[in-house]
Order: structure tokens, then C-alpha cells, then sequence
């Protein structure tokens, strides 16, 4: 009839015997299949978390506590009387340079705290060092050095004392030449070039011969600032001056960094206080029973003219490969087989051993080629201590399901047998960038607490930006695994 519509057909699949099946339901159980099955992956996957591997870097270094050794002069006043600095503290001195005076009234002093509160009036000269001060320490400042806060305090109120105290000095003069005439007021100025220091410590003319274990007592050294008191008695000390600039840092050696350091001429190391580096000489002394180390520098020793004890990084070497977390490393045993045992298929061309299996009874089943990896061989140590070059003596560590301790390899061509009962552990990390873990070889460089180097060109090991398990303990090979 020409009216009646057409029923359209539906998508059935007719199977032999007169069973039908829609394919929409064919496509619904794929789909809730597929999904029941991820669910159930993702429900029995170990949650775990992944590190990328990377490429980096760790130090090698030691921390040690040194003593510092300079030529240090202390000069000591002639005259009894009131105290005034002109040159701030650890600030290097030409010849001449005015450093001091006595006032053995005191009135010349008093005029001379008058005139720099009066006349508190900077030159531009003054205001230029001043504004260069400041300007160099707001442009290196960082937040992780803000230690260096206290050395600019100290800088600032120095280069402010010298500037008021020399302007004020100039304005009496009148009055100081006159003090000066009558042998009243005495300056006191640098004999020979050298940086200026006020303090004294009693270890001014220590040297090397002259050391003693208590020398590295710090709970006994006595430092004592010569700026604190505004008099001073004839024959005690005004200031000390550092006239060379070659300097030393001896440090108690252990037998570990003398055995590191044996050999050698030059070493890097590092200053604690404002994490500079510097390279030094060194040489390795023996007194009385203990190993010192002494390094010589040449320069950078005005940064530390105000102590005594310093504490450095002795910096070996820096060991450069694939940067991975200490926590990710594990082991993973190994059964241990003769090398020489190996054999290449001839249908398949892959490399294996010839096994028979141990059966229940303690027989053994007829040989049947087996592919096996060689994840690591151990080419042992002959007499000599050197490389065996006899291969029969090698051993290979292998890991397959199919052989296991109990089981036997025969040698191609020959009667010759191995039963494997041998094992031995590596250590490496577990490969997750399939979604389940893969036991993969370290050969390790350098470790400190939490990282260790490792070589990026071992057998079956890692790649730079391969995941790897974080807690490589918590993992298992083959283990699926889901990341988060």
C-alpha cells in the first residue's frame, strides 16, 4: 500500500539456531567492560608516588672548624688618657693614615665630641662613600644571605664615625695643635700599610710551631674589643694591624680527608659565614700525634680580619649524572649463573640457557631453551686482584619466572651441568612509565643523605625524565601501579 510507512530495520547479528543480539548491546557491554576493568585496575593498582629522573648535581664536601694564622701587629699606647678613633674598624690602611689619639687631659676629647654633635655635618665626599655604601648593599642583597644585614649595621656606623670624627678633628684644630705643642695630644697613626683591626685575642703571634690542641678550644679564647673603654693606660693596646695579606687556615685533619687529600697540591673550599669560595694551598703536618691540615691563601683576608675561628666546606669535587632520591633505591635478588652457560637459539635468535626444569620427585625434565636477560656480569677478580679474563669464571645475574633455584642448565654441545642455587642482590629503582614497575640497575657515583648520582649509561638502568617509584621498598616487579 502506497500509504503505509516502512519499519526501518534494526542492527541484529543473527547467529546460527535463530539467536539474534543487537549490536547497541554489543557496544554497551564493551564499554561497561572496559570500564568495570579500569576500575578494577585503578582499585588494585598501589597507589604511589613518582619522581622524574633529571640530570644534576651534588657536592662533595666536609665541614670543618679552622683556626686563622696572620702577621697581626699590636701597638700599644705611650701616654695614659682619653680615647678617639678616626679609621673604622677592619679597613685597610696606607702608611700614615690616622688611626687614633690619646688626650692625656681629656679636654681635646671633650672638644672633640662637642664639635661632631655640633657640627654633624657630612662632606660631599663623606655622603658619596656613604651613598655607594648603601647603593652596593641593596643591589647584592638577598633574603638567603640575611646575615650580611649586620656587616652593613657595622660598615655604616664605621664609615659615619670616621667621616664625623675627622670632620670634627679639622674643626679644633686650633685647639689640637696647641694640645700638641705642649705634648698633651698625641695621634697615632698606621707605621706601615696593613688592615686595621680593634680587638686583641692573645694568639696574635701563634704560628704553626708554636700550636697546641688548645689552641682550637674556642670555650676558652678571650677576645677582647678595644673600642668598648673611652681610656686607655700607658702600655696597653691600642689597636692591631695586619700587615700581609697572605694568611692561613689550619684545620685537625681526620683520617678519612688525609687519605682524600694525600697527593695533592690545591683545594676548593668554602667560607661558612658568606658562602664565597676560594682555592688554597695546602699542606698536611703531623704534631704531636695529630694530622693538621694548613691551606694558604693569598687574598680575601680582610672579609675575616675579626675572627679568630672560621668554619669552612673543604669542596673535593662535584659529581655530575642522574640526580635520584635516596628513598627510591631498593634491591632486588638475583639468580646467579655461569656466564659461559649461555646460548643463542638458532630458530629465534634470542640468547638464553638450556633448562631442565626440577620435577616433584627430584628429576629433571629434558633441556628446553629458555630466553634469559643478563642484567648484570660479574667478571670477578683473579689473583691479581684484576679483571678475569677467563670467562668461564664470570657470573650473570639473571631474574626469569621460568628458571628457578632447584633447576639445572646444560651447556650447549656438552654434559656439563649447573644446578642454580646462587643468588645475589643489585640495587636499583623501579621503572613505572608503563603503569607498572620494571626493576631497573643503578651503578652509583656519589650519595649524601638524600640524593644519590648515579651513571646514565648502565645496562638496563635509568633515563633522564623516566618515573620511577619514590618508594622503591613499597614496590614489586610487575606491580600495577597508579601515580598520583
Amino acid at each position: 500500500m502506497a500509504g503505509r510507512k516502512r519499519r526501518r530495520k534494526k542492527n541484529i547479528v543473527r547467529f546460527p539456531g535463530g539467536m539474534h543480539l543487537n549490536i547497541g548491546i554489543i557496544v554497551f557491554l564493551f564499554i561497561a567492560f572496559y570500564m568495570v576493568y579500569h576500575m578494577y585496575s585503578y582499585l588494585t593498582a598501589v597507589h604511589i608516588q613518582a619522581y622524574e629522573v633529571e640530570e644534576g648535581t651534588i657536592e662533595v664536601n666536609t665541614s670543618y672548624t679552622g683556626l686563622i694564622l696572620r702577621k697581626e701587629t699590636v701597638v700599644t699606647a705611650e701616654q695614659s688618657g682619653s680615647l678617639d678613633y678616626y679609621l673604622k674598624d677592619h679597613t685597610k690602611a696606607a702608611k700614615g693614615t690616622l688611626l687614633c689619639s690619646v688626650d692625656e687631659n681629656g679636654n681635646i676629647s671633650d672638644r672633640l665630641n662637642e664639635a661632631a654633635d655640633s657640627q654633624a655635618v657630612l662632606t660631599k665626599e663623606n655622603l658619596g662613600g656613604i651613598h655607594a655604601l648603601v647603593r652596593d648593599y641593596v643591589k647584592g642583597y638577598q633574603d638567603s644571605a640575611y646575615f650580611t644585614t649586620y656587616n652593613f649595621k657595622s660598615d655604616l656606623s664605621g664609615q659615619l664615625m670616621e667621616a664625623l670624627n675627622l670632620g670634627a678633628l679639622n674643626a679644633i684644630s686650633e685647639y689640637t695643635e696647641f694640645a700638641r705643642d705642649n705634648q698633651t695630644f698625641h695621634l697615632y697613626r698606621a707605621q706601615e700599610p696593613g688592615v686595621v683591626a680593634y680587638y686583641t685575642d692573645g694568639m696574635e703571634n701563634l704560628t704553626m710551631d708554636t700550636l697546641t690542641e688548645e689552641s682550637f678550644d674556642q670555650s676558652a679564647h678571650k677576645k677582647a674589643s678595644l673600642k668598648t673603654e673611652d681610656t686607655v693606660e700607658s702600655g696597653q693596646p691600642l689597636y692591631k694591624l695586619i700587615t700581609q695579606e697572605d694568611w692561613q687556615i689550619v684545620v685537625r685533619l681526620d683520617a678519612a680527608m688525609k687519605n682524600e687529600l694525600q697527593g695533592g697540591e690545591v683545594i676548593q673550599i668554602r667560607f661558612k659565614e658568606d658562602q664565597t669560595t676560594a682555592w688554597a694551598n695546602y699542606t698536611i703536618e703531623r704534631k704531636n700525634g695529630q694530622d693538621y691540615l694548613l691551606l694558604s691563601l693569598h687574598n680575601g683576608m680582610i672579609r675575616y680580619a675579626n675572627e679568630r675561628y672560621i668554619d669552612i666546606n673543604i669542596l673535593l669535587e662535584q659529581q655530575t649524572g642522574l640526580k635520584i632520591p635516596n628513598s627510591a633505591i631498593t634491591t632486588k635478588t638475583f639468580e646467579l649463573v655461569p656466564n659461559s652457560y649461555f646460548t643463542t637459539d638458532q630458530a629465534s635468535g634470542q640468547t638464553g640457557l638450556l633448562v631442565e626444569h626440577q620435577k616433584e620427585n627430584g628429576t629433571y625434565t629434558e633441556a628446553e631453551f629458555v630466553p634469559a636477560t643478563a642484567y648484570y656480569i660479574d667478571k670477578m677478580e683473579d689473583d691479581n686482584g684484576n679483571e678475569d679474563a677467563n670467562r668461564e669464571n664470570w657470573m650473570t645475574y639473571i631474574s626469569q619466572e621460568e628458571i628457578k633455584r632447584g633447576d639445572r642448565i646444560a651447556r650447549a654441545g656438552s654434559t656439563d651441568r649447573y644446578e642454580i642455587v646462587k643468588t645475589a642482590k643489585l640495587k636499583g629503582v623501579y621503572n613505572i612509565n608503563r603503569g607498572y614497575a620494571v626493576f631497573r640497575l643503578i651503578q652509583e657515583l656519589f650519595s649524601n643523605d638524600n640524593y644519590t648520582i648515579v651513571s646514565s649509561g648502565t645496562t638496563y638502568g635509568v633515563t633522564q625524565y623516566d618515573h620511577i617509584a619514590l618508594d622503591g621498598a613499597s614496590v614489586e616487579e610487575g606491580q600495577m601501579i597508579s601515580t598520583h
